[in-house]
C-alpha cells in the first residue's frame, strides 16, 4: 500500500477542549528508564548528554522474500531485516486491546533537538523519550520504529515542572501516554521528541530522533542494537504534529503515514496514509482534511471521521477501544508488521470500520479492497 495527498496547513497553538480525559489509556505494564526524578527507576544503559551519531545513509525498502510476489499491501516479514537485525515473522494481533509486551520509557534520551524559543520550555531544547517493549532482546522480533510528533504546547507525557495536565488551569502539556504504551504494548518503538513544536526546524526534531535511533540500533552498547526493522519505518502525529507528520513524509525512510486533526501540503510520500479528523473538531476541520485526501492521486489512502471526537477528545474514549486508538494501531501493524488479518479493519463493504457507527470511513480508488 502506498499514498499521496496534499491539504492546506494545520492552525497552530489550538488548546484542547477536553472534559475529564483518560489521559494515562490502556492499563498497560510499565517500566520506566532513563533520566528521571524517581531514584528508584532503573538508569537507562542510552546517555542523554551523548552527541547523536551521524545519520544512517537511509536503508532501502525491503524487497519480498525469494519467490514472493510483491503487493502493494505487504514488505519484507521480519526475517532478515536491515540494520543486522534476525527475527520470526509478526504474528496477528487484536488492535482493540493493548498488545502483549510490557513497556519501558527510555526518558530524555538522545540529542537535544528542537525549534527555538520552544512554547512551552522556552530557549531550552529537549531530548527524546522511547516507548518501547521491554525485554527487547528477548522476543525474537524486528520491531518496526514509529516517529511520534506532538501537537502544539504538548509532549508524549507530563514532564514536570513546565508540561503537566492541570484542568483547572486548562494546561494540557503531556497528554498522549496512552497512545504510546498501546503502541509500544504491539511492538513498535516509538521515538518521540520533547519539542512542543514539531512542525518546526531544519531538521525536523522528528528526523533528527529518527537518526540517532538509527544509529543505536547499529551501537552494541545500546538496547536497540540490532532489534529494530530499520525498514519499516511510520511516522504519526496530532495536530501540529500532523503537519510536522506531513513534512517527515518525504523522508524516503519513511513507509507509512497517519496524522489526527492535522495536515499541510506535502513535498513528497512514500507510503500509505490513514488521515482521521474528528466531527465535533473546530480548529481543524473535517472539510480540511478530506481535501488532504481527495487530493491523493498516486498512492493508497483512507479517511476516516471519528464522529464523536473533537480536537482532542478521542484521547478519552475507552483508550484501546477507541476508533482513533485502534485504526492507528492496525493501519501500522499492516503497513509495518505485515498483520494481513488487521486489513479486516479496512479492507471491503463489510470491513471492521466500515460497519462502526463511531466512525465514517473513506477509501480511494488506489486502495486495494
Amino acid at each position: 500500500m502506498n499514498s499521496r495527498w496534499t491539504s492546506r496547513p494545520v492552525p497552530f497553538g489550538f488548546r484542547r477542549a477536553l472534559t475529564v480525559y483518560s489521559l494515562v489509556g490502556a492499563a498497560l505494564p510499565l517500566v520506566v528508564s532513563g533520566c528521571s526524578s524517581d531514584p528508584e527507576q532503573t538508569a537507562s544503559p542510552l546517555s542523554p548528554s551523548s552527541p547523536a551519531p551521524e545519520a544512517a545513509t537511509p536503508p532501502a525498502a525491503g524487497a519480498p522474500a525469494e519467490g514472493e510476489t510483491p503487493t502493494a499491501e505487504m514488505g519484507t516479514p521480519s526475517v532478515g531485516a536491515p540494520g543486522g537485525c534476525v527475527g520470526e515473522a509478526w504474528p496477528t494481533a487484536d488492535p482493540t486491546s493493548p498488545g502483549p509486551f510490557q513497556v519501558t520509557v527510555d526518558k530524555n534520551v538522545g540529542p537535544l533537538a528542537g525549534f527555538l524559543p520552544d512554547p512551552v520550555y522556552g530557549d531550552v531544547q529537549q531530548r527524546f523519550n522511547v516507548y518501547r517493549p521491554s525485554n527487547l532482546e528477548g522476543t525474537g522480533f524486528c520491531h518496526p520504529i514509529l516517529v511520534w510528533a506532538n501537537g502544539h504546547g504538548d509532549n508524549p507525557e507530563q514532564h514536570p515542572p513546565e508540561c503537566i495536565v492541570d484542568p483547572a488551569t486548562n494546561t494540557w502539556c503531556g497528554t498522549y501516554p496512552g497512545l504510546m504504551n498501546q503502541l509500544a504494548s504491539h511492538g513498535f518503538v516509538v521515538i518521540a521528541s520533547l519539542s512542543t513544536t514539531t512542525s518546526r526546524g531544519e531538521p525536523l526534531p522528528t528526523i533528527t530522533g529518527l537518526d540517532w535511533l538509527l544509529g543505536q540500533s547499529e551501537d552494541a552498547t545500546s538496547p536497540y542494537f540490532h532489534h529494530l526493522d530499520t525498514a519499516r519505518i511510520g511516522a504519526l502525529g496530532h495536530s501540529e504534529g500532523g503537519a510536522s507528520t506531513c513534512i517527515a513524509a518525504a523522508d524516503p525512510r519513511i513507509s507509512a503515514i497517519a496524522t489526527v486533526s492535522g495536515t499541510r501540503p506535502l513535498a513528497g510520500l512514500n507510503g500509505p496514509a490513514l488521515l482521521i479528523c474528528g466531527q465535533q473538531d473546530t480548529a481543524v476541520s473535517c472539510d480540511s482534511v478530506a481535501t488532504t485526501f481527495n487530493a491523493v492521486t498516486d498512492r493508497p489512502a483512507v479517511f476516516l471521521n471519528n464522529l464523536a471526537a473533537d480536537h482532542g477528545s478521542w484521547l478519552g474514549q475507552n483508550g484501546s477501544k477507541g476508533p482513533t486508538f485502534f485504526a492507528l494501531t492496525a493501519w501500522f501493524r499492516v503497513n509495518l508488521m505485515d498483520d494481513v488479518a488487521n486489513r479486516a479493519f479496512f479492507d471491503g463493504p463489510d470491513c471492521a470500520l466500515c460497519t462502526d457507527d463511531r466512525v465514517t470511513i473513506q477509501r480511494n480508488s488506489l486502495f486495494t479492497q
